[in-house]
């Protein structure tokens, strides 16, 4: 019999559907023992979102602050060969819940020497943190053996509208009857199905050597080299902005709405008045670091650590 621990966190559902679908070949071997955890924050985060509480998680998803979860209902002393990670993106960063867990002590001590598979639903931005994913996964002692990362494949600004629309919402609609439905689409999720193959084979091999890239070759983790180079920018200027609102307290705190706001209006400035002439400078020097690129992008889509 062959244990497999999933482990998500889903305020939506987008996440744990997409997972459903990835394990679904598991879930149909009588052979496969898994156990689903879904990983509740105490209190839990709104869903929609108000204004302020969307904006006041970003300072502890940058910095990978832990908060409080339900305790787990699986053992952590029992062993398991292979660990399923499902997660959406915060603000280029994994969610405060997923962190938390991943900084337990529990996480520890089941991820020890446990090859393990994350799962991504992201608007279009994963890469920064999955590099934080990466790190904590080797902190437990866990080995990163493959990646699934799907996205919305829509225009950078109009992903950015629909997915504030969806968040405050929780609407899953076209926003004004004219924009496209947000997040990623039915057709995407449906056919994560097709992950479930080399998954399968290589849990009833106990060999993980060649999964990830047989999961490359169905486009498990696609990336556009623009879209990359904005966001490791991007980043670095989070995390100035996490430490300048946490100055002023911490999550909840009236003091640092202010700066909050200023947070809010920079970022929407940034990505609708400078993020399209940035993308316009970037193509055009694309071939001054063509091979720099191309080097990063294949680290990225990549389950080993720098």
């Amino acid at each position: 019999m062959k244990k497999v621990l999933v482990i998500t966190y889903s305020q939506s559902g987008q996440l744990d559907e997409i997972v459903n679908n990835v394990t679904g070949q598991l879930q149909e071997d009588t052979s496969v023992d898994i156990h689903f955890e879904k990983l509740i924050p105490e209190p839990a985060f709104p869903f929609p979102w108000t204004d302020i509480s969307f904006w006041d998680a970003m300072p502890e998803s940058v910095k990978m602050i832990p908060a409080k979860i339900r305790p787990v209902t699986f053992n952590p002393d029992e062993k398991y060969d292979l660990i399923i990670l499902g997660y959406p993106i915060w603000f280029l960063s994994p969610p405060i819940p997923l962190t938390t867990f991943l900084k337990s002590e529990e996480a520890r001590m089941v991820m020890k020497d446990t090859p393990v598979v994350t799962v991504i639903g992201a608007r279009n931005m994963w890469v920064s943190a999955q590099e934080d994913i990466k790190k904590m996964i080797a902190e437990n002692g866990g080995k990163l053996v493959g990646n699934i990362a799907l996205h919305d494949r829509h225009q950078n600004l109009l992903s950015v509208v629909t997915i504030i629309y969806w968040m405050m919402t929780a609407k899953k609609d076209r926003y004004l009857g004219i924009f496209p439905k947000p997040g990623i689409s039915d057709k995407d999720i449906q056919g994560a199905k097709r992950f479930g193959l080399p998954l399968h084979e290589a849990l009833l091999s106990g060999n993980f050597a060649s999964l990830h890239q047989k999961l490359l070759e169905l486009n498990a983790a696609e990336l556009s080299f623009d879209i990359v180079a904005a966001e490791t920018r991007a980043k670095k200027i989070f995390h100035v902005w996490a430490g300048f609102i946490r100055k002023k307290g911490g999550p909840g705190d009236k003091e640092r709405t202010g700066r909050l706001k200023m947070f809010k209006w920079y970022l929407l400035f940034v990505i609708f008045a400078v993020s399209p002439l940035a993308s316009l400078v970037f193509y055009i020097t694309y071939p001054l670091f063509f091979i720099k690129i191309r080097k990063n992008l294949r680290y990225y889509k990549g389950v080993t650590l720098r």
